[in-house]
């Protein structure tokens, strides 16, 4: 669409507009619109954020349940001296799977799955961002667990610690397919997280309600916005470690072979600076729940809300400078210890601050001590044990002493199930009206609660003093006259009862999901918008979506009632508002159900499990995975027809192109709001905004696309640094290097350097014409920016076949391989997506956001030529100038 022209009119049933008293005939088309389809290839193509929300928090709390089974088989093992209940080659699968699913398919997915629920219910949107997406990430998480589980049923468990360090890891120490499949689970697992975070930082900063600026976001807002930010730059470094290890194991890189040039060493700190962030990635969405449930219970908004917020983000900088507290063991220099144990001391600091504005709240408030709110006060006791010992455990002299014993089991079990899993009950209790319809039981809920406190502190408490009298961790027994026998038995009992407490929660949700009373909208009293919906809400949340003028919308009466009209009732059609202020500017529609996605994670699931036992299908299991993503966004009829109906350019003057129109529209509709509000509360919205002028897709920022394609090169660019750290690392760590083979020949780096910086002219010139609307112009130009892209791939070709060093000769031949393949792919997928787009643009289907996927490919050719630059540099240059 080169020229700017009104829609034509819809059809009949979709002209049914929103607004503030929606009737019932318009939240019936709504909720037929935004319900997913009936039959199993309904449920398989399902994309409502609440299901997959609901399927993720069931599938993560079975694979909590799992991991506490295995945590009871190694405490009855434990209970008394020279048990033989398992051996020990099965005891080290039972500890390594206990410690995997609680950390990589229970901890951070289920807080993503609780906010993939309540995000939107929260900021007042219809959807999440990127519903498919969201559907695609369950189901790789969902088999990536299934397949780890199977292997251990199957006796092909890995054993090497839900740390798996190297050699333990290694090929000469752990044979058999368990450590590989461990190496993939992480993949499946962090693929599944980061893709989660790309929705929700995209649905929070881009899809909230018109007047929620950043300083009236909700906590658990707040909360899940830092913490998805830390998963894009901490999980790149785990993906890249494992992914180290496979190749080592699997196609003989010799990454971690030190005889070899590489390094143990590497292992650890690519794993703890993903593993002690790892930890701030559970405690900190907990915090968010701990916030929303204190000020509920207290009948106050929370004391000091400006400083809960920098607080959260002071944690999410310093969990990035811990890493090496858990490597005090180690060779790391004495001057490198001393700064992470300063640091390690600081981050107690914001929250030392978080606690001290929750005793205000508590102190301050009206409590109702109810089952969420016991949950809640437990961590203040729990963590802040917890978080002491934490701080013990910063000392380099303490933590040399107590290193791998149990004193450090009962610190993290403090800190984690203290700080992360007593708030996460609480929040079950506290939302599972919202999500069902019925009220959890109170009774039953008090005494899970003290079974819990009581176990829990039972159980680990006596781990101090064992770890102090010197009992290791993961020791599958262990003889009599040690003294650790009454303490390992009285542990073994608190496990016993921590068992006993989940198991009448169970019983409380399944009664009370039968007959439990039925839940009114708001049964706490709460205060965020997620309250003001029926309960359990409907598939489109909000019939009318609101406007907010506070932090707590429904604890101010005296405003007047305000809410969007305008959006069609009868297509899924959502409001995207600025980043900070909460303007509304486009209403873009959102794709319907689709059984792509799962088809996607099913050909994505059988790349990986292929991989494991043969690196060709790293070459055909591509196929049927670029197969199925193409398919998956290539339009059908029925969508595109309905895009073009619904499309919006409203034209402002004469000439405009539709980027520089979308602007104008945006800043027309904020004035109007501004304008129309009554001159007795110039800070009240008006009554209805009426939304049918706005477009419906724009560029730059205003695009969610932007932010998708924002979120990837930030993941990316944390993948190819960490890279390039690792290249530098083993040169640190190896005298001679580049271990006495020649740096490759600059001849074919060099032309591939010229031809990548010249693509940058005709992908620019495709921008243009795509913001401008030249639909013919953008193929043209994208034709030619993939001419130069093939003629890259050839000469990349040349590239590997001239270097004189293999992968498995030593590092240094790995960390070329590495960088160089990693660009290689990068490429390869970009490729790819510029022709689909060219042939899209060319024969169609064609819709009008195909030019706004035109940009944003662009913005993304960009990122894969620079990121050429420093791989060029570090390759080429590097081993030239002898730093």
């Amino acid at each position: 669409m080169s020229t700017l022209e009104r829609p034509p009119a819809l059809h009949a049933d979709l002209a049914i507009k929103d607004g503030p008293d929606a009737p019932a005939e318009t939240a019936a088309l709504l909720a037929d619109t935004w319900r997913d389809p009936p039959g199993v290839i309904g449920w398989l193509s399902a994309i409502n954020h609440k299901t997959i929300a609901r399927r993720f928090i069931v599938t993560t709390f079975a694979f909590f349940l799992l991991a506490g089974l295995l945590a009871l088989t190694m405490r009855t093992q434990l209970a008394r001296p020279n048990n033989h209940l398992v051996g020990p080659d099965f005891y080290d699968q039972l500890f390594t799977m206990h410690g995997t699913t609680m950390m990589f398919l229970f901890a951070v997915p289920v807080m993503q799955a609780v906010a993939g629920y309540l995000i939107p219910l929260m900021i007042g949107a219809r959807s999440v961002a990127f519903p498919r997406m969201n559907a695609y990430a369950y189901w790789v998480f969902l088999f990536g667990g299934l397949t780890l589980y199977v292997a251990f049923a199957m006796g092909a468990g890995p054993r090497s610690g839900w740390f798996s360090y190297v050699p333990l890891a290694g090929p000469d120490y752990a044979t058999g397919k368990g450590s590989d499949i461990w190496a993939q689970m992480i993949t499946f697992t962090e693929l599944s997280a980061l893709l989660e975070a790309i929705v929700l930082i995209t649905t929070i900063l881009k899809m909230r309600a018109p007047g929620m600026s950043l300083n009236r976001l909700p906590l658990f807002a707040w909360a899940t916005l830092v913490t998805q930010f830390m998963v894009l730059f901490a999980m790149p470094a785990i993906m890249l470690a494992s992914t180290a290890l496979i190749l080592d194991r699997l196609v003989g890189t010799q990454f971690y072979n030190p005889s070899l040039g590489g390094d143990v060493l590497l292992w650890q700190h690519l794993f703890w600076f993903f593993g002690h962030p790892e930890v701030y990635l559970i405690f900190i969405p907990a915090l968010g729940f701990m916030s929303s449930i204190i000020e509920t219970f207290a009948r106050r908004p929370v004391v000091g809300y400006p400083a809960m917020v920098l607080a959260l983000i002071a944690t999410a900088f310093l969990a990035f400078g811990l890493w090496v507290h858990h490597m005090f063991a180690t060779t790391v220099p004495e001057l490198g210890k001393s700064f992470f144990t300063a640091a390690s001391v600081l981050i107690a600091v914001p929250s030392g601050i978080q606690i001290y504005c929750w005793l205000a709240t508590l102190l301050t408030g009206k409590l109702r001590l109810r089952a969420p709110l016991l949950f809640v006060l437990a961590f203040f006791f729990i963590l802040v044990l917890g978080g002491m010992t934490g701080i013990m455990l910063g000392s380099v002299a303490l933590d040399l002493q107590v290193h791998d014993t149990y004193f450090v089991v009962a610190h993290l079990h403090y800190v984690l199930i203290g700080g992360a899993v007593f708030p996460l009950f609480g929040a079950f209790y506290y939302w599972f009206p919202k999500i069902t319809g019925r009220m959890l039981g109170e009774r039953l809920g008090r005494w899970h609660f003290w079974l819990w406190f009581i176990g829990f502190n039972l159980t680990f408490l006596p781990m101090h003093w064992l770890g102090l009298h010197g009992m290791t961790r993961r020791i599958w027994t262990y003889p009599d006259g040690l003294g650790w026998g009454p303490m390992n038995f009285g542990a073994t009992l608190g496990a016993y009862l921590m068992g006993v407490g989940v198991v009448l929660f169970l019983v409380n949700v399944v009664r009370s999901r039968r007959r439990g009373a039925v839940a009114p909208a708001d049964p706490w009293g709460g205060g965020t918008l997620e309250w003001s919906t029926p309960s359990p809400p409907p598939p489109h949340n909000f019939d009318a979506l609101p406007i907010v003028h506070g932090r707590h919308p429904l604890w101010e009466p005296s405003q007047q009632p305000a809410s969007v009209s305008g959006l069609t009732a009868g297509a899924r059609e959502v409001l995207t508002t600025s980043a900070l202020d909460a303007i509304a500017e486009t209403r873009p529609l959102f794709p319907a159900p689709s059984i792509w996605p799962f088809l996607s994670a099913v050909a994505t699931t059988i790349f990986f499990i292929g991989s494991i036992f043969t690196p060709t299908a790293v070459w055909w299991g591509t196929v049927p995975v670029a197969a199925a993503m193409i398919a998956w966004f290539w339009p059908t009829r029925a969508s595109n027809g309905l895009a073009r109906a619904l499309e919006r350019w409203p034209s402002s003057r004469a000439g405009a192109t539709p980027h520089e129109t979308a602007r104008e529209t945006a800043r027309e509709t904020a004035r109007i709001r501004t304008v129309a509000a009554p001159d007795d509360a110039p800070d009240r919205t008006v009554s209805t905004l009426d939304v049918r002028a706005l477009p419906s897709f724009d560029f730059s920022h205003r695009s969610l696309m932007w932010w998708a394609t924002a979120g990837l090169m930030a993941i990316e660019a944390t993948v190819f640094a960490i890279a390039v750290a690792m290249y530098f690392y083993l040169r640190g760590v190896n005298a001679a290097w580049p271990m006495h083979a020649p740096p490759p020949a600059p001849l074919w780096g060099t032309l591939n350097t010229v031809v990548m910086l010249l693509s940058l002219a005709p992908n620019q010139l495709a921008k243009r014409a795509a913001e401008r609307g030249e639909r013919a112009r953008a193929c043209v130009w994208l034709s030619v920016c993939l001419a130069f892209a093939l003629v890259f791939l050839v000469l990349r070709g040349f590239e590997f076949a001239a270097l004189n060093v293999m992968w498995y000769a030593n590092a240094y031949g790995s960390i070329v391989w590495l960088l160089l393949g990693l660009h290689t792919t990068h490429l390869v997928t970009d490729a790819v997506d510029t022709a689909v787009l060219a042939l899209l643009l060319k024969t169609g289907p064609f819709e009008s956001k195909r030019l706004l996927d035109t940009s944003e490919n662009a913005i993304y050719w960009y990122f894969v030529v620079l990121s050429w630059l420093p791989i060029y540099a570090v390759l080429y240059l590097a081993p030239r100038m002898h730093l």
